[in-house]
Formats: structure tokens, sequence, C-alpha cells
């Protein structure tokens, strides 16, 4: 049945117009929901330690686009019942409604022109919301001083008295929405099943566990001390210690997670002691250097890590790079040596690869790579490995005592899924594999001898006609 270009269109629509809902649902009530975890840290009329609506709903924009303005708005009107009376509406609650809704907006609207990579996290994103996050909390600060109704005192005296107060207060708001977004894009990607196969696996660990327990305990311990004197203020810095360390050890997701839940808890104890000799100043002050030093420490951490993978593994099909295979190569070489065991090493070249490069463009080329690479992959054992040598050409080692039968098995399966038609985003190709197939001992002693001989026997292979493997020994 031929479906009309109409339809499809209307179908198209609809199913638009389903996720918006579900996106607009998801974003009034997580907003409702934060504002009413706010409302628990109220230390004065109006005026909580811990409050995060604002910054998850300018990171919801950048994430979701312009079109959910209205929504946010919308959540802005309704966040905050039912503590507020929203049916007794004035000017004095819509002008504070108004800077948090431009604010914002405009905010979540510039980080997505700035980083348009939404499912991606990655150091550009975490520096330019660092500046935005700051400048946002600036801006806010100074439209609330502008505005103050404490028309009694000059102006130069109310930006000394207030804005350090609300700068900060928005600066920690807004950094604490990015653990909680964090983990909603986690979510999002993997699904709650591998959210609870991470907690299990990871995070219920007796190492990290321990480390949680440190955090909660001394949080406690430096607040309960601040309920009897000032001059234990000072110790209020040493949470600052095993939170930084969790992002050093374990990277930035772990160290967002202890610096959000470990800071949650002082929170907790701060409103539970009544506040203590610790000004909410500097207990906030606490919470954002907390959260910005995590970020800082765990994109250096990530950052080694990234480099220290593409020193050893392809950028483009994630396979192993020669580098990697060489030592891997020796490495279970040494190990069939040692057993009395045979290894076998299988050089790949992909037939018509040019021919689809020139009809279907690079894109395609690309494309066609990473699904090479994925097939070689799933064709071998645990015990086997295989790397991108360069170009269309991939390098793969049997281990384990394998015979040339073996070899010949697994290279002839190889070339039957490789004959599969690939389809691209603009057509379909067909390409084909030749293999040459060297055998460690009888073919060489070390990898490189193998490599030459297993390239030599390909060659073989192609001037038998293509899509067919060949021995070396033959």
């Amino acid at each position: 049945m031929v479906v009309s270009p109409e339809r499809t269109d209307l179908t198209n629509w609809m199913t638009g117009q389903r996720q918006y809902l579900r996106n607009a649902l998801f974003f009034v009530l997580s907003f409702w929901l934060l504002n009413q975890v706010a409302y628990l840290f109220t230390v004065a009329e109006g005026v909580s330690i811990f409050y995060p609506p604002s910054g998850f709903a300018m990171l919801l924009i950048y994430l979701f686009g312009a079109k959910y303005l209205p929504v946010f708005f919308f959540a802005i009107l309704i966040g905050g019942l039912p503590q507020r009376d929203v049916f007794n509406y004035n000017l004095d609650m819509l002008i504070p409604d108004l800077r948090m809704f431009l604010i914002y907006g405009t905010a979540g609207l510039i980080l997505g022109k700035l980083n348009p990579e939404k499912q991606k996290l990655g150091a550009t994103f975490y520096y330019t919301l660092m500046l935005i996050i700051i400048a946002t909390a600036l801006l806010s600060s100074a439209i609330f001083v502008m505005v103050s109704s404490d028309i009694g005192s000059t102006l130069s005296t109310r930006w000394r008295e207030q804005v350090p107060l609300f700068f900060v207060g928005n600066l920690t708001g807004a950094l604490t929405a990015l653990p909680i977004f964090t983990l909603y894009l986690y979510i999002k990607s993997n699904g709650w099943k591998c959210l609870k196969r991470t907690i299990t696996d990871e995070i219920l660990r007796p190492d990290k566990l321990t480390v949680f327990l440190i955090i909660i305990s001394l949080s406690f311990f430096v607040v309960f001390l601040g309920k009897f004197s000032e001059n234990y203020s000072s110790y209020y810095y040493l949470i600052l210690v095993p939170i930084i360390w969790t992002s050093v050890k374990w990277g930035l997701g772990c160290g967002l997670m202890y610096a959000f839940i470990g800071n949650l808890f002082t929170l907790s104890f701060y409103v539970l002691f009544g506040y203590s000799y610790y000004g909410m100043l500097e207990v906030q002050l606490i919470f954002a250097m907390s959260i910005i030093s995590t970020v800082l420490i765990g994109l250096v951490h990530e950052q080694k890590d990234i480099f220290y993978e593409e020193s050893i593994y392809d950028e483009l099909t994630g396979l192993a790079n020669m580098r990697l295979f060489r030592k891997l190569s020796a490495s279970m070489i040494a190990n069939a040596e040692r057993n009395g065991e045979t290894v076998a090493l299988l050089f790949v070249d992909i037939d018509g690869f040019k021919a689809l490069n020139d009809t279907f463009g690079h894109k395609a080329g690309d494309q066609a790579l990473e699904k090479i690479g994925k097939l070689l992959k799933s064709s071998l054992r645990e015990a086997d490995f295989v790397a991108r040598f360069g170009g269309d050409e991939f390098i793969i080692q049997l281990n384990g005592g394998v015979s040339e039968e073996d070899a010949g098995a697994v290279a002839s399966s190889i070339i039957n899924s490789m004959t599969k038609p690939f389809h691209f985003d603009n057509g379909v190709a067909t390409i084909g594999a030749s293999i040459g197939i060297s055998i460690y001992p009888k073919d060489g002693a070390n990898v490189d001898t193998l490599i030459s001989k297993a390239d030599k026997a390909m060659y073989a292979a192609k001037k038998s006609g293509k899509n067919c493997f060949r021995l070396y020994s033959q």
C-alpha cells in the first residue's frame, strides 16, 4: 500500500505534538517538584538556600529549544503552588517571574547556540555553562537590586548589602541544577534499567559507600559544631576535601554526584540545627565552590582519559589502533609460546571500498567503515581482537591454539557477512573482502613478520578474484 505524502506529514506532525506534550509535562512537573524541594530549605521570607528550578529550566530550554519558552513561563506561574497565592497575582509577583523567564530562558538559548551537541556534555559544554551561570547570576542580582523596594537606602548601599548574597544564591541554584540535569540526560539516554545497574555495580561498591559515609559524617560534624560557636566556622571547608577527592579518583560523573548529595545533606543539617553560626552566604559559597571545583577537576580527569583512548583507539571505528594491537599481539604471542599454542593473524582488505567512496561520498565511506568495524568485532570470540590497520584495511588476531582450518572458517564467515548490501543515507552498496592469513609460529615468530606475510597472502587472494581468503603457506 502506498502512503500519500499528506498522510505522512500528518503522522509526523501528530508524533511531534505528542513529543512536545510529553516534554512540556516533564518541564512543568520537574520545575514544580524542584520548587517544593527548595521550599524545604527556606531560611527567610522568599529566600531559600537551595533553589535549582531556574537553572534546571535554563538547561531544559537548552535541550528542547525556543518553542518551550511558553512552557517555561507557565511553569514559573504555577511552580510555587500551593505555597504561592497565584489567584491574587500582582505586579510584585510578575517582576521576579519576568526576571527569571527572560534571563534564564535567554541563557538557555545562548547555550544551545554556543554548544549545539545537545546530548554530549563535553568540556566545551561545561566551560561555556560555567560562564553563562556566572553571567546570569550577576545579571539577575543586578536587576534584583535595581528594582528593590528598599528605596530608603542608596543604590550603592543596596549593592554592597544585597548583591553578594543574591549573586551567590543564584550561582548556587544554577550550579545545583547541573547534577540533576546530568542525571536526567543519563536516564533519557540509557533508561532506568541501566541506571539501576549502574547504582548496583558502581555506586554501591564498598569503597564508594565508605567515601559517601565519610562525606555525610563530616558534614554533620562541622555543621553540628557550628551550632555552638562561630570559632568552628573554618572547619566547614573540610567538607570540600572528600568531595573533590571523588572527582580526582573517579571522574566528573561521580564527583558531581558526591558534590550534590554531600552538599544537600549539609544544607539539611544546616536547616535542622537552626542555621548554626555559619552564615547563609558562607554555606552557599561552599556549595558553589564544591561543584565548580568538581567540574574543573573532573574535566581534567576525563580529558586525560580521552587523550589516552585517542592514542590507542581508532577514532572512527572505535577499534584498537596499531599501537595497541602490537602490544596486545606481542603479549598473546608470548603467551602462546609458553603454552605451545598457535596464533592466526588475518589481514582484511575491503573490496569495492574506493568505488563506494567515489559514488556515495566520504560520509558514506565513514559509515561503511563504522559498520565494518562492528561486523568484524561481532565475528570474533572474547579471546580474539581486531584493529584498524589504516584506510580500508583491518588486522585480526585469533588466539588460543587455532588451526589453519579454524582461521579459514572465521575468514569465510567474515567474507559472507561482507557480501550483504550496506545501506546508507543516500543509497545501497555491495562490497566484499579479501583476506590473507599467517600462522604463528610456522609463518613468523613476531607480529611484524606475521603482518607482512598475511599482507602478501591478502594480495594473493585479490589476484585470485577477490572476495576470498588465502593462507600464506599456500
